[in-house]
């Protein structure tokens, strides 16, 4: 019997290729390559069993390490920008200085317009704001039309808060501590508690009666140096009872505690005055206290030692 797979001469080679069974292998193999260049069946297919089985392979590798660096690389970026339009977002939406302090994070800083500034600015009494930028300085800025933002930064337990121009110039600048800023009023002007509770008023606490009658004696201006915004008091819930006076001098403005009594309990509302004026009423309430030779002198608070 011929063996029919080893064909012994050409002929048989042709009359073999030629048949009907080697006709349909090789238009089926022609069939197989066009539609593989048409439509990439072969890619397809593998790359889909290689999406199925990816879970199942280590990542390891050049390529997965990219591929890794590059996924922690967006999602960082991501947590970044939403951090950053976050922080903006509750700039804006500030209602006080304080409120926009509070917000302010030591990774980053954040910008706001001159005009909501401006607007935070006027809300604070003004002997404290005084403290911050002189507003004759801002006014003529603003009338230059040369100021247009401002960025507020807070680094090593202070607060920088800076007057730029549209190209980031700075025009004007200001660094705050932490007692700084309690003494421009921008903490929380309520506190729950007695005088007594805070050191700062120990040995100056006097009764509200004494205290008022006292300032009442005294001049208009004088008495707007110590109480720069009285409606405050009177627009605040309770009656006073008892005044403290901070043993603390900072840019010549020493902070009042005027402890109120109210439904909830004892309260204290904090006020900002200024030095000489605060002076003139502690020099009635204690006639034995000398005069200091400077008022612009960081000079202590203190009762004589009787």
């Amino acid at each position: 019997m011929p063996a029919w797979s080893e064909p012994q001469d050409l002929k048989t080679w042709m009359v073999r290729g030629l048949s009907f069974r080697g006709t349909v292998l090789f238009l089926s193999v022609i069939a197989i390559l066009i539609s593989e260049v048409r439509f990439s069946w072969v890619e397809v297919l593998v790359g889909r069993y290689l999406a199925v089985t990816n879970s199942h392979r280590p990542e390891s590798g050049s390529v997965w390490e990219q591929g890794r660096l590059k996924q922690v690389a967006t999602q960082t970026l991501e947590q970044m920008v939403t951090r950053q339009n976050t922080a903006q977002r509750e700039a804006r939406e500030a209602t006080s200085l304080p409120q926009l302090i509070d917000g302010l994070s030591t990774s980053q800083g954040t910008m706001i317009s001159a005009a909501q500034f401006k607007t935070l600015y006027s809300q604070i009494p003004e002997a404290a704001a005084r403290t911050l930028f002189s507003p004759i300085l801002m006014l003529r800025i603003s009338a230059e039309k040369s100021w247009d933002r401002v960025y507020l930064e807070r680094e090593n337990g202070q607060v920088g808060i800076y007057l730029l121009d549209r190209g980031n110039n700075v025009l004007s600048y200001t660094t705050l501590t932490d007692q700084q800023l309690k003494s421009t009023g921008t903490e929380s002007p309520i506190l729950a508690g007695t005088l007594e509770g805070q050191p700062e008023f120990a040995g100056r606490i006097y009764p509200a009666d004494r205290f008022f009658m006292a300032l009442d004696s005294l001049s208009p201006e004088t008495q707007r140096g110590v109480l720069s915004q009285p409606g405050t008091l009177l627009a605040a819930e309770g009656t006073p009872v008892r005044v403290g006076v901070s043993d603390e001098v900072s840019a010549d403005m020493i902070r009042i505690g005027v402890e109120m009594d109210t439904a909830q309990g004892r309260q204290i509302l904090l006020t900002m005055g200024q030095e000489w004026a605060v002076w003139q009423v502690r020099m009635l309430l204690e006639p034995r206290l000398s005069k200091p030779s400077s008022s612009k002198s960081l000079w202590p608070l203190r009762r004589e030692e009787r």
